[in-house]
């Protein structure tokens, strides 16, 4: 028998999904009542993932930085995987009343999350704080395991949104997707993928706008936060983001209103699946 080695090495890569996805739920609890669920996305499942995260590139640099790097291996035909890692963190079951969550009490909470708790920018909220550090639990320890068969890997919350507004993984609002392969050497750090594919000029501008600010709050929107008041410290809502001018609210608008009608047309058949 004769077998080409890159070819092996990228039958591996979902292989590595598996055993990262067994190791997800093997990752020890703080609470012991946190339901992880993982979903792997291998070929065509992917593509609605691409075309919702492509549509808001516009607004969302490090969404179209980390979409292009998922449809640069799809359309090369190497073998990517995306192991996505969800769990339910709007609701506790605890009733330790820690107030981490910032309310006095989980009943508090969960009043508060069922009626007026949002899906967020890559999260929905409130969250409950020990379920929270339970799930980082789980997406280290899937890292962790593709680490170990010396797969690289990337934990994308980015991702992780676009799947959920497409319709996977429904029941649980939080998604992280792990993205594991196919072979090379750091290709979701130093993105040489992305080199030709991403416009350097647009890249660098987002740096320039960002790299002050990475120490204040993260920088993912590409804006610049500055803080408010001088006894910044004594107040904890002390970060402010650069206003939009007219002309940029009218791009997010219509960009989020794309992305909206992307997200409708593969929602049903996605969901679909979980129903049979």
């Amino acid at each position: 028998m004769r077998m080409d080695g890159l070819e092996a090495a990228g039958e591996s890569v979902l292989a590595a999904a598996k055993l990262a996805a067994a190791a997800a739920y093997r990752a020890p609890q703080i609470t012991g009542v946190l339901k992880v669920q993982t979903e792997i996305l291998t070929g065509e499942d992917l593509d609605p993932v691409i075309e919702y995260a492509e549509t808001l590139v516009p607004i969302a640099p490090v969404m179209g930085f980390d979409c292009q790097t998922l449809k640069y291996f799809r359309e090369n035909h190497l073998p990517a995987v995306c192991l996505l890692i969800a769990a339910r963190l709007d609701r506790s079951e605890l009733a330790w009343d820690c107030g981490a969550c910032g309310f006095e009490s989980c009943a508090g909470f969960n009043g508060y999350a069922k009626e007026s708790g949002g899906s967020g920018a890559l999260l929905p909220g409130p969250t409950c704080h020990w379920k929270m550090l339970d799930w980082a639990a789980a997406c280290d320890y899937a890292c962790a395991a593709a680490h170990q068969y010396r797969m690289d890997a990337r934990a994308m919350a980015s991702i992780g949104a676009a799947c959920g507004a497409v319709g996977y993984l429904p029941e649980s609002p939080a998604r992280l997707a792990v993205l594991i392969g196919p072979p090379g050497d750091f290709i979701y750090f130093s993105r040489r993928q992305n080199r030709e594919t991403f416009p350097y000029g647009q890249h660098r501008l987002s740096m320039l706008r960002s790299a002050p600010t990475n120490w204040q709050a993260f920088p993912g929107g590409t804006r610049p936060s500055f803080k408010t008041k001088q006894d910044w410290w004594n107040n904890p809502e002390f970060i402010k983001w650069e206003p939009l001018s007219e002309e940029e609210t009218r791009l997010v608008e219509e960009t989020t209103a794309r992305a909206r009608q992307v997200a409708m047309k593969h929602a049903p058949g996605i969901r679909a699946w979980y129903r049979k």
